[in-house]
């Protein structure tokens, strides 16, 4: 028998060495990105784009930034927990990812990540425009006692951090007021400026290269070194210190620990920096450093907060459940009215029953259930608040109108109607495929179940422009996409396989 010589032992053993030090290769050995959930420009993005610079001092790895934007950040949220968890995909987070995940149906939680390091502070301030009547905290609070809640307060979006800012001042302050919200800060600071309401909240930094603007409170434990004469909400005897909008970093719950280690020393670091330090200084905010026990802490008690008062303002339901049971009942309650009304028109009214009625009285009962489901979309009741609901109900109110007065004009002109009295059986089929619809989509999810009904109810009409049909159909799943899911933050239901 003839053994391996001892030079084939020695090539084997460096072969096994070289592979199991490549395995153990220490973190990090490839480039590390940093997930942003907006468009470039934004502070966030500008934030981590001067880290990943500053951190290429104490990182052999090159730092990149990637930006995800739309769903108010699940989208970024969701591509951090789909890629593995080894520490080389770094979350950007802010204090907004606590609202956008308690108002929508993501199946993301705060809990899915683990929190590395926050880096910024940047108080909330009441901001009003020096050229008005009322600029003052003092004066705030007689105007809006005055106006007996019709006060107008501006600031983006509903149900944000913004928003709940003024929730809770409105609490503490004892006064209540309107939020008038806007797609962005830029737009509420013009209709600030244009005085189209008396309060803007933000952060101190939005006054800068705005002279017309001035800080009426902020919250703060001391006066602001960039901004000296602005009074804190603690010397006007109003305990709001802790209302800050945070920035700072996560990855996914699970990462191994060399690498959360590496990443949490590295955020130090950067957040000693001399270049660090003034960068932050130059934005009017707050350079800081929490590790995960201090960071996550804050996280869970500013998570607390937002629930109470998106509660206290009829944003948040306050049984959260799943509400995929809720949908099917009404859906079936309402789908037995209709049958039962056209059973009874059938027997008693034949003459009323075409194509047209069954369409009409379908599409009729179709608005109700929207209507019905737009409850679960965050709206502000208690603050007179536009939200993500308000368009939806707009196209329904048009629905209802449209089809009401079809309906009305095939009852008043039956004869018209004759040569269609025979031809049901195309409007009972959209009908029964309504039903599939509304059985499946919770399933198949909003944007895949919408494409098929779409198609197959042009064919069931009888159109055979193939093109034309996927083309109509897909222009309105692209329509739908960016106007209720982009822009309107619409929880629109997701193929179940993504949660």
């Amino acid at each position: 028998m003839n053994y391996p010589s001892a030079r084939s032992w020695f090539y084997t053993l460096i072969i096994l060495f070289a592979t199991v030090s490549l395995s153990m290769a220490s973190f990090p050995d490839k480039p590390i990105t940093i997930l942003v959930h907006s468009k470039p420009g934004s502070a966030i993005d500008i934030t981590s784009r001067q880290i990943a610079n500053i951190a290429r001092k104490y990182c052999p790895a090159p730092i990149l930034v990637e930006n995800k934007s739309g769903g108010s950040g699940v989208i970024a949220m969701r591509t951090a927990l789909n890629r593995k968890a080894d520490g080389y995909t770094v979350l950007g987070v802010t204090k907004s990812f606590i609202s956008t995940i308690l108002l929508t149906q993501s199946g993301i939680t705060m809990d899915d990540f683990y929190f590395l390091a926050c880096m910024v502070e940047d108080p909330e301030a009441l901001i009003t425009n020096r050229r008005s009547s009322v600029r003052t905290l003092e004066e705030i609070i007689s105007d809006a006692r005055a106006k007996g809640g019709k006060q107008r307060w501006l600031g983006p979006l509903v149900g944000g951090v913004d928003h709940l800012m003024a929730l809770r001042t409105w609490d503490i302050l004892g006064i209540k007021a309107e939020w008038i919200p806007y797609e962005g800060g830029s737009d509420a600071l013009a209709a600030l400026m244009g005085k189209h309401g008396v309060v803007y909240v933000g952060n101190p930094g939005d006054i800068l290269g705005r002279p017309d603007l001035m800080i009426a409170a902020v919250a703060s434990p001391h006066r602001l070194s960039r901004f000296p004469q602005a009074p804190t909400f603690v010397e006007k005897g109003y305990d709001l210190t802790s209302e800050v909008l945070w920035r700072g970093y996560a990855v996914r719950k699970g990462t191994n620990i060399e690498a959360v280690n590496y990443l949490t020393d590295l955020f130090r670091k950067v957040s000693r920096d001399s270049a660090w330090l003034n960068f932050v200084h130059a934005t009017a905010a707050r350079p800081v450093f929490y590790d995960h026990r201090e960071f996550t802490r804050m996280v869970n008690r500013d998570q607390q907060i937002a629930i109470k008062y998106l509660q206290k303002a009829g944003i948040l339901k306050t049984n959260r459940g799943d509400k995929t049971a809720s949908y099917r009942l009404s859906a079936f309650v309402l789908a037995g009215i209709y049958l039962l009304i056209l059973l009874f028109t059938y027997l008693f009214k034949r003459r009323w029953l075409s194509g047209d009625t069954v369409i009409a009285g379908f599409f009729i009962f179709t608005g109700l259930f929207l209507y019905w489901q737009t409850f679960n979309f965050p709206a502000g009741k208690l603050t007179s608040s536009v939200g993500p609901a308000s368009i939806p109900r707009l196209w329904i109110y048009g629905l209802w109108f449209f089809n009401l007065w079809l309906l009305i004009s095939a009852v008043k002109h039956p004869a018209e109607q004759k040569a269609n009295s025979g031809k049901i059986v195309v409007p009972l089929r959209l009908v029964i495929l309504m039903f599939v619809y509304v059985a499946v989509v919770q399933y198949l999810g909003y944007y895949l179940s919408t494409l098929i009904f779409l198609v197959l109810g042009a064919y069931l009409l009888g159109y055979r422009n193939h093109l034309l049909i996927f083309g109509v159909s897909l222009g309105y799943i692209g329509f739908a996409y960016f106007v209720f899911f982009k822009m309107l933050q619409v929880p629109l239901p997701e193929l179940i396989w993504f949660h």
